[in-house]
């Protein structure tokens, strides 16, 4: 696999946890890109409640890019307000233009997605479009195979795509961590449960905006 120059990993971070921090070091470490850009979003058509702002979310992306500019000096990494600055939804096709003209490349930009996004990139915006400008960089928690990956790929029918499948198992999940915040009261026992889940450079200012 060839990996892209520039790979951009949107969310919407929610927070940002160990899961997430773990996949962009491999995209650092092991596939050694030379460019990282995180983009989170506004909010997503796929999720509806939010435990954390946007203002409060692009901090996070913010502080992570920092803390990985120390531990990978070699690469540029960036955090992307570009979603959040619209201040409504935003189709992935209108990120990927933009940040194609600000970047001025006309190459291929790697794109981070799970499993299930992958599943349902037939119902993005310009998907076909999409496909023809991005390499698709599937993350899967072990649930799936090779196989099943190539099954699917297949099923989308895109002549264009291009999707590398990279087995990566993650207990950690945002929807589990909104279930253990769901409730105020249960904040400080579920800091004790999961302590996991906490990127160290974003633990105080997690517990100041959860708590």
């Amino acid at each position: 696999m060839t990996t892209p120059h520039s790979v951009i990993f949107g969310g919407s971070f929610d927070p940002l946890h160990n899961g997430h921090l773990d996949i962009m070091r491999y995209v650092l470490q092991t596939l050694h890109a030379e460019q990282l850009i995180l983009l989170p979003t506004f909010c997503s058509p796929f999720k509806k409640e939010f435990l954390l702002s946007p203002k409060e979310r692009l901090i996070m992306c913010e502080m992570t890019s920092a803390y990985l500019s120390r531990c990978y000096p070699q690469a540029h990494i960036t955090a992307c307000d570009f979603e959040i600055m619209q201040s409504k939804p935003t189709y992935s096709i209108e990120s990927v233009r933009f940040l194609r003209n600000t970047l001025g490349d006309s190459a291929r930009l790697g794109f981070v997605l799970g499993w299930d996004n992958y599943a349902q990139f037939h119902l993005w915006k310009d998907y076909t479009i999409l496909s023809s400008m991005l390499s698709l960089l599937v993350f899967d928690r072990g649930n799936h195979d090779l196989k099943s990956f190539n099954s699917l790929t297949q099923g989308l029918g895109l002549t264009d795509l291009e999707a590398h499948f990279i087995p990566f198992c993650s207990a950690i999940s945002s929807t589990h961590i909104k279930k253990q915040f769901a409730k105020k009261d249960c904040a400080h026992e579920a800091f004790g449960q999961i302590p996991s889940f906490l990127v160290p450079t974003l633990k105080d200012f997690l517990q100041k905006h959860l708590l």
